[in-house]
């Protein structure tokens, strides 16, 4: 009795297997999503990541060596002309001050020089000898005559002549050291004119050092990247900071050789930036790097997007999605690119038609990641299988997916 109890029990098995895999074959339905070939503008657009900037940055750096004094902490925000830094210029305005001094010496020693007493007095000096040699002149041709006459003896002549001689050499001698003296004033002047330029200009390089010590802003924006604080010693040339604008920004990205042909200067963009998902900012291209740089293997060209005014708190540095719309068919019949599939090496699609997918042949035009025209094939309001499944035939059953809702 349990021996054909049991072998009955495995022949209802056998059955019920048997028309579950044969019995209901044929009327499997297959679930799928759908989508809609809709008329009306086809967008190609090029999407990359990219990073936003403040479109004016100035990095400011050290121009002389100093310690620092004062610096402003990141985030601050300035106007054009105000103090972000200072370094210690005590040594410069001692330094001033030492020229200045010697200046004052110079030109002091300058005007007495040109005033020329010295020069004056000998001048004076050969006007005197001049006269008192005329004088000595006189007397000694007169007393030629009259010792050739016989009035005078021999001593008195030969007196007369040793004091127009002593006269006329003291004269010459008088004259030369004017003429010696005149060309050694000339020298002093033109040595002394020269230390006086050497201060003056001394001077005004310790004035433009001492005015490099105050670090001003170029722009207004935000302090952002100090690296030193109060106290630190710094290089020439050493950075101090950055100063970025806050109400102009700029976009850049990176396209590799298959995408940079298909954009150009002027296309219209959309940037998404992370920080605000739900938002975009509009833009333009204004610049494409003329050359590539090498990027793991692959030429990458820079592109460059001006954003036009931005009403969200953007700020240097964020991150963002960049959409080129680097053209734009009209009055297209279009279809969603999930739905396109590869049959017989023919582009195809499914059609929904009495709850069958019908495969029909397509023919492409333009795409982007997300549609694509249609030249041939379906017709705007046919409904479309979305991600047909490999094992999908023609004519095969199907039943749209419910989608929740939550």
């Amino acid at each position: 009795m349990k021996k054909r109890l049991a072998t009955g029990l495995i022949l209802i098995a056998v059955i019920l297997t048997l028309w579950l895999l044969f019995g209901r074959r044929g009327k499997d339905v297959v679930e799928i999503t759908k989508g809609k070939v809709t008329r009306g503008e086809l967008a190609l657009k090029v999407s990359a990541r990219g990073r936003i900037e403040a479109k004016d940055r100035y990095e400011l750096k050290a121009k002389i060596p100093g310690v620092v004094t004062f610096i402003l902490e990141d985030g601050a925000e300035v106007k054009e002309g105000d103090v972000i830094a200072l370094l210690n210029d005590k040594e410069l305005l001692a330094r001033r001050a030492g020229e200045e001094a010697n200046l004052v010496n110079y030109q002091n020693r300058l005007s007495s020089l040109l005033r020329g007493l010295e020069i004056k007095e000998m001048k004076s000096s050969v006007e005197d000898g001049e006269t008192i040699f005329k004088e000595a002149e006189r007397r000694f041709l007169a007393s030629k005559e009259l010792f050739s006459a016989g009035v005078i003896s021999c001593d008195e002549f030969e007196n007369r002549k040793a004091e127009y001689e002593r006269a006329k050499l003291r004269l010459d001698l008088a004259k030369e050291q004017l003429e010696n003296r005149c060309e050694q004033h000339q020298e002093d002047v033109q040595a002394v004119t020269i230390l006086i330029k050497g201060c003056e200009a001394n001077i005004a390089s310790i004035n433009q050092q001492i005015e490099w010590t105050r670090v001003v802003s170029p722009i207004s924006g935000v302090v952002t990247k100090r690296e030193p604080k109060v106290g630190y010693y710094v290089l020439q040339g050493q950075p101090l900071c950055m100063i970025v604008s806050n109400d102009s920004f700029i976009a850049k990205c990176n396209l590799d050789e298959a995408e940079i042909g298909k954009v150009s200067v002027d296309m219209p963009v959309f940037v998404l930036p992370d920080a605000f998902p739900q938002d975009r900012v509009s833009g333009k291209i204004t610049k494409i790097a003329p050359s590539p740089a090498l990027v793991e293997k692959l030429n990458i060209f820079e592109v460059t997007i001006q954003l036009s005014s931005v009403r969200l708190d953007l700020r240097s540095e964020m991150l963002a999605d960049v959409l080129i719309l680097s053209g734009l068919k009209k009055d297209v019949i279009r279809l969603p690119t999930e739905a396109i599939t590869i049959i017989d090496e023919k582009a195809s699609v499914f059609i929904i038609k009495d709850n069958k997918a019908i495969i029909r042949s397509v023919t492409l035009g333009l795409r982007n990641p997300i549609e694509a025209e249609v030249i041939r094939g379906v017709n705007v309001g046919d409904e479309v299988i979305l991600n047909p499944p490999f094992s999908l035939r023609d004519g095969a059953e199907v039943k749209v997916k419910k989608v929740d809702v939550d």
